[in-house]
C-alpha cells in the first residue's frame, strides 16, 4: 500500500522541532471531511506519471477568499444559499430529481434544462475551493485542477496552538482532481456524473528517500458520492432527501468482458446502449484521458491517449524544465466506438481507416477501460 508524504515544509521543520516536545499524540483529520483550500506553492512543479497530462502551474490553486468547503461551513451555508437567484449561482428546489445507481457508479438525474444547470454547477465548484482547468459547455466538461484536501492534515498541537501561522506549510502529500460531465437527455432533463483521480507524493524509487516523486493513486468513490451529495443539496434538496436518493440500491453483478482473439479485441458490457454510453463516460473520466469530441448518437468517443510504457528518459531538473525548449511526448488521438444491440453494448478501437484495431494501444486501452466497466 501506498502511503502519502505529509510533511511540514522547508523553513518550518525547525520551529516545529522546537515546539513537538509540548505537541503529545495529535489526531489525523477527518477523512470524511473535504476543506479544499488554496494551497501553499510548492517549490517544484508538480511531476505527474508519463501517461498523464501535466497540470498547469500557473496560479494552480487560485481561488475566491470564500472557497472553503469543509462539512460543517458548507451545510452552515445551505440555509442562506437556497432560494437565492440563478444569478447568484443557487437554483430555485428542481421539481424531480434521481440518482441511478449502476454497481460502484452514480449518475444524477435532474428535471432540469443543462443551459440552466451548467452556471449553478460551474460556481459550485469554485465555491467548494477548486480551480477549473477545463471547461466545455457545448460537452458539458468542467475539470478541476489539482487540489489538496486540507481537512486530511494532523489536527496536533501545533496546529491548534499556531493556527494560520503554520497551517499553510503543512502538506499532505495528496492531490485530488474532479471532472464533472453534465449531459442533455431531453430538453428538460440533464444527467451529471463526476469522477475522481488522485496522486499521491511517495519517495522516488533508487533516490535513498532524497527525492520525490508523484504517483497515481485509486479513484475514490467515496468522493464521488460526497460532491455528489454536495451538488443535491445545492440543487435545493433537503438533508433528508439526499440520503434517501444515495441509499437507493442499484444493479449489480458482472458488467463487462474483455474479449481478445489474435485479430479483434472488444469490450462487451451487459447494459443497453443510453447505459452503457453512461457506464463508458465515468470510466473514461476516472482513467483522466482527454476527450476531445463526443458524438453520443453515433456511439463515437474522439480521445488522446499516451503509451504509459514509453520511456521518456530521466526528468530534467528544476532549471531545466524552464528552459528547455523540448517539447513532452504528444498523446495520440483515437476513437472509441460503442454499438448497441437489445440489452448489450460493444465498445471497439477504431484505426485511422476506419477498421477495427488491435495494435498493442488499442488492447491496452480497452484493457484499462475494461477494468472500470467490470
Amino acid at each position: 500500500m501506498t502511503h502519502p508524504i505529509t510533511r511540514l515544509t522547508g523553513l518550518a521543520s525547525g520551529l516545529v522541532f522546537t515546539l513537538f516536545a509540548l505537541a503529545g499524540c495529535g489526531s489525523l483529520g477527518d477523512p470524511k471531511e473535504v476543506d479544499y483550500q488554496s494551497a501553499v506553492k510548492k517549490e517544484t512543479p508538480l511531476e505527474v506519471p508519463p501517461d498523464l497530462i501535466k497540470p498547469s502551474m500557473d496560479d494552480r490553486f487560485a481561488i475566491p477568499a470564500s472557497g472553503s468547503a469543509s462539512r460543517r461551513e458548507f451545510d452552515r451555508q445551505q440555509g442562506t444559499q437556497r432560494g437565492i437567484t440563478a444569478s447568484s449561482a443557487v437554483l430555485p428546489k428542481p421539481e424531480g430529481m434521481s440518482i441511478e445507481r449502476y454497481n460502484d457508479q452514480r449518475v444524477l438525474v435532474v428535471d432540469q434544462p443543462a443551459e440552466k444547470l451548467w452556471p449553478v454547477l460551474r460556481q459550485f465548484w469554485l465555491d467548494n475551493g477548486f480551480a477549473i482547468a477545463t471547461e466545455n459547455p457545448e460537452t458539458g466538461l468542467i475539470e478541476t485542477d489539482w487540489a489538496e484536501n486540507r481537512a486530511k492534515l494532523p489536527r496536533d498541537f501545533i496546529r491548534r496552538s499556531l493556527g494560520s501561522l503554520l497551517d499553510g506549510l503543512y502538506d499532505t502529500g495528496e492531490r485530488d482532481r474532479f471532472r464533472m460531465r453534465l449531459e442533455r437527455r431531453s430538453a428538460t432533463q440533464s444527467e451529471i456524473t463526476v469522477a475522481h483521480r488522485g496522486l499521491v507524493e511517495v519517495y522516488a524509487p533508487g533516490t535513498s528517500q532524497t527525492r520525490t516523486a508523484w504517483t497515481n493513486r485509486p479513484s475514490d468513490r467515496q468522493l464521488e458520492e460526497d460532491f455528489l451529495r454536495r451538488m443535491m443539496l445545492r440543487l435545493g434538496a433537503d438533508e433528508g432527501r439526499v440520503k434517501e436518493l444515495m441509499a437507493k440500491p442499484g444493479m449489480t453483478g458482472p458488467v463487462a468482458q474483455l474479449s481478445k482473439t489474435e485479430t479483434n479485441s472488444q469490450v462487451e458490457i451487459n447494459e443497453p446502449y443510453e447505459r452503457a454510453w453512461r457506464r463508458l463516460g465515468v470510466a473514461i473520466d476516472r482513467l483522466g484521458f482527454t476527450v476531445e469530441d463526443r458524438d453520443r448518437a453515433k456511439g463515437l468517443l474522439y480521445v488522446r491517449y499516451r503509451d504509459p510504457t514509453v520511456q521518456t528518459g530521466e526528468q530534467p531538473g528544476f532549471f531545466g524544465r524552464i528552459f528547455s525548449s523540448t517539447k513532452p511526448d504528444e498523446a495520440i488521438q483515437y476513437r472509441l466506438r460503442l454499438t448497441g444491440q437489445g440489452e448489450k453494448s460493444t465498445l471497439i478501437v477504431l484505426s485511422k481507416d476506419d477498421k477495427q484495431s488491435n495494435d498493442a494501444n488499442a488492447q491496452r486501452m480497452l484493457s484499462v477501460i475494461f477494468e472500470q466497466l467490470k
